[in-house]
């Protein structure tokens, strides 16, 4: 008779160091002292406060094992805000930066270890983890989204080794105010300014749009002879479609989208060029955000590509604004 396998229930947080091997090409044993103390002073002490177990450092990352799954995204909200505070006053080459990601799994337990098919769910969610964020799964979500302040936003279905099934994933926005959940609105808001807020125009000139912003359900964007720069990379959307118009005559709008992001780009052109994208639309997920870009550019264009977060928007170093420029 074959030995019973030991079975619980639990929330497990994964953690990993971006760029741990060009920090440690470029500074070994001050990337190894920086880690120790940002392990010491900060993320041991946040997951002991949060009844945590640290199960195995996996060189430059931690499992880490939880019996209660809001205990493990308090832990992680802490750590991460934590290393946001650390990290203010150091050279961006120096700085310690993790991704984190959670899941509440059947897990298999052998001793101290555990693995199975909840861990390498935590595992992936922590690989498509921004820098300095964290990701959970649809079940950690279900479970959390209602009882702490964080926001969440929906990143759809992810692939993950040795499972059938997309696991849906969402995203802790960390920053209340680009959340947009639990911070309560301004009371009286002008016309102006939600105009402005929902209108993106240049004349002779350019603009760029990136880094951690929300987008609106519906976004107008007007090139004429200038450029925009338009990163959703970072960018925080609502449920459900975002629509983004556009129009360029003898200017040029730039366009970057993550590979996480149901995409549909189409559009007409005339003497000028509308690149179009049909990017994660076959298994259509109607709860995760769909950025829908339609429009035209007169002598004019719009590029669109992907690419994922920490890479360069531009390749080429001459494309100007509202240019992608080589691919």
């Amino acid at each position: 008779m074959s030995e019973k396998v030991e079975r619980r229930l639990a929330a497990i947080l994964s953690t990993d160091v971006v760029g741990y091997t060009r920090l440690m090409h470029a500074d070994e044993e001050g990337t190894l002292e920086r880690f120790r103390a940002h392990h010491n002073e900060l993320i041991r002490l946040k997951i002991d406060a949060h009844n945590g177990r640290i199960v195995k450092m996996l060189g430059d990352g931690l499992l880490v094992e939880f019996t209660s799954v809001l205990d493990a995204v308090r832990s992680a909200t802490e750590i991460q805000r934590g290393m946001a505070a650390r990290n203010a006053g150091v050279a961006e080459g120096e700085r310690i930066v993790l991704r984190i990601g959670i899941n509440l799994g059947d897990v298999i337990v052998e001793g101290d270890d555990i693995h199975g098919d909840g861990v390498n769910v935590a595992t992936r969610m922590q690989e498509i983890a921004l820098p300095g964020e964290i990701s959970v799964s649809g079940v950690v979500y279900d479970s959390v989204h209602d009882k702490l302040a964080p926001g969440f936003e929906n990143l759809g279905p992810q692939k993950v080794k040795n499972i059938a099934e997309p696991v849906r994933a969402y995203r802790v926005v960390l920053d209340p105010e680009a959340a947009g959940v639990r911070e309560a609105a301004p009371e009286v808001a002008s016309a102006a300014s939600i105009r402005a807020a929902d209108r993106l125009l240049v004349v002779l000139s350019g603009i760029q749009r990136q880094g951690s912003w929300r987008v609106p359900k519906k976004l107008r964007v007007i090139a004429v002879m200038g450029g925009i720069d338009l990163d959703f990379r970072d960018a925080v959307f609502g449920p459900g479609v975002t629509e983004v118009h556009v129009t360029s005559v003898m200017g040029g709008i730039a366009v970057i989208v993550p590979p996480h992001l149901q995409v549909v780009c189409e559009g007409a052109s005339v003497l000028g060029m509308f690149e179009g994208m049909d990017q994660g639309t076959s298994q259509w997920d109607s709860e995760a955000p769909l950025l829908r870009i339609t429009g035209s550019a007169i002598m004019g264009a719009l590029e669109i590509a992907t690419r994922p977060p920490g890479a360069k928007m531009k390749i080429d170093p001459g494309a100007h604004v509202g240019q992608i420029g080589e691919r």
